[in-house]
């Protein structure tokens, strides 16, 4: 039985080492933080400092990120008071076409109302991007 036993635990060892694990794939672990520090930089009423963060990590031009930065501040002035406190935002899901393409949703959450962010990445040949950037109230895709 005891060599039954030693058998069985020399086995089990040698399985559970030769299993492949997927290689870790920092630039992707690097874009991710983006995105985070992106959407707590947000939170926390850093807009400008989170777009210049997205425009060192994206494909997309300075001059479509500075049209952006009107059109945040307009709406950040406009509608974000009647949607109340805002209180956080929260990662949903990673949507991933093989692994090349994924978007990573958010949802920004206020007292009395949400909204949904989007980042589209890509990875290249010299590591991921963001391709794409998009926030409204939109919860199609999620709700899937």
């Amino acid at each position: 039985m005891r060599k039954f036993l030693t058998v069985i635990f020399i086995t089990m060892t040698f399985v559970s080492c030769g299993q492949k694990r997927p290689p870790i794939d920092k630039d992707k672990e690097r874009i991710n933080n983006v995105c985070d520090t992106f959407m707590k930089m947000f939170v926390d009423g850093k807009t400008s400092e989170a777009l210049e963060l997205l425009k060192r990590n994206t494909v997309m031009t300075s001059s479509s990120i500075d049209t952006l930065e009107v059109t945040m501040a307009n709406h950040i002035n406009q509608y974000f008071p009647l949607y109340g406190k805002l209180l956080s935002s929260d990662f949903i899901t990673e949507r991933k076409i093989k692994d090349f393409i994924a978007t990573r949703f958010y949802v920004l959450r206020f007292e009395k109302y949400y909204l949904k962010f989007g980042f589209t990445l890509y990875k290249t040949n010299t590591g991921w991007t963001v391709t794409n950037f998009k926030y409204d109230e939109e919860l199609a895709e999620l709700l899937q």
